[in-house]
């Protein structure tokens, strides 16, 4: 890799990441397997009505030694066995941007290191900047928007507040992308509510406002809101043990009411699939609880249903992925074997034509059953 930046001479406001309409889906998805794998095995169909925004996700424990080479190519190489060449916005998370990576007798951050090497596979990317981003991380990304000529995609929170020292959302915005010298012209606006927990009340008279304060700010190149209802945690009385849940898709129910209202301009429908946005525990560092019991997440119209294990994992092992699955067919939710990748893996497992994986294997299959069935709800829009 060059430290050279050579320009393009494209402008970014000429890519569009997104089709203008409705009926297009942005999933966020973690660099974790499971994920990955769901994309792997996407339909064509689905592809063309998807752009994923990745987030490469850092180890839980970084430390203060650069990464080397190595590593970091790791995760880009996976991100691209799973995406390709076609468009995805890239973000991190649990990483800083800023940490220093070892290309031999010289180092670079992180970030510019993950650009780099996803530019050199043919990765068509755009980076994510956050309102909250130091000035070292804007200056990576404004190398990034030199070197692609793609723009940048601008998250900003819609619940959370934002320290903006007491200038207005609009200077705050305009402010960080004249750091990365893109016009709002050339840049996407990412509105993220994150989690949507069961005691956020959120309603469209109230929401409405907010989104259009933001869309006026400029003509962006496109415009999405992101957000689930996914928890981290299915304990706790979310879903009880051994029982078959449902949990309502407040991001969608919001989405589809936004629709419906006086809005100035309808964002693109966004979630973060399956999961919370925060990481999954991970077995491999240690900080999956003893307690922990299996679940399977399947999307359907307006709920998650949610057949949990009703012992925990250390007892039972994998084994309890086979019932779980036998569950799940049995509802009047379940698609079909045909339906999906995923769909297929549940219906050869509860027959036991197959060996239940572990949790990454079904974060794949339900995040592959969901990534589809978006798709198909919002091709059934008019």
């Amino acid at each position: 890799m060059s430290n050279a930046i050579q320009l393009s001479l494209s402008r970014p406001e000429d890519f569009q990441p997104l089709p203008a309409g409705s009926h297009h889906y942005v999933a966020v998805l973690q660099t974790k397997a499971g994920e990955l794998n769901a994309l792997r095995h996407a339909s064509a169909p689905t592809w063309t009505m998807l752009t994923p925004m990745i987030e490469v996700l850092g180890p839980a424990h970084p430390g203060t030694e650069p990464f080397s080479r190595q590593r970091v190519h790791g995760w880009v190489k996976r991100l691209f066995d799973a995406v390709g060449q076609r468009t995805c916005f890239i973000d991190v998370l649990r990483l800083s941007a800023n940490h220093s990576t070892t290309l031999g007798d010289r180092s670079q951050p992180v970030l510019s290191v993950i650009h780099a090497m996803a530019r050199e596979r043919g990765l068509t990317s755009i980076p994510v900047l956050k309102l909250g981003d130091v000035s070292a991380t804007v200056a990576q990304i404004a190398d990034t928007v030199a070197h692609d000529a793609r723009g940048v995609a601008l998250r900003v929170p819609v619940l959370g507040t934002v320290s903006a020292a007491g200038r207005d959302m609009e200077t705050l915005v305009k402010e960080k992308l004249d750091g990365v010298q893109v016009d709002i012209a050339g840049a996407d606006l990412i509105m993220d509510l994150r989690y949507i927990s069961e005691e956020t009340e959120i309603d469209t008279e109230y929401l409405a406002p907010m989104i259009d304060d933001l869309v006026s700010i400029g003509a962006w190149r496109s415009v999405v809101l992101l957000g689930t209802t996914m928890p981290r945690s299915l304990g706790g009385g979310v879903v009880e043990a051994g029982t078959v849940g449902r949990l309502p898709r407040k991001e969608w129910l919001l989405w589809s009411e936004l629709r419906r209202s006086q809005v100035t301009r309808l964002p693109t429908y966004g979630d973060y699939a399956i999961q919370h946005p925060e990481p999954p525990l991970d077995a491999t560092e240690g900080q999956i609880p003893l307690g922990i019991r299996g679940a399977i997440r399947y999307t359907h119209e307006t709920v998650t249903v949610i057949p949990r294990a009703k012992a925990p994992r250390h007892e039972e092992g994998r084994e309890q992925y086979r019932h779980l699955c036998r569950l799940l067919v049995e509802q009047p939710e379940f698609a079909g074997a045909q339906y999906t990748w995923g769909d297929s893996q549940i219906a050869e497992c509860a027959e036991g034509t197959c060996e239940p994986g572990w949790e990454d294997h079904w974060r794949a299959v339900g995040t592959s059953h969901h990534l589809r069935y978006v798709v198909d709800q919002l091709g059934r829009l008019r």
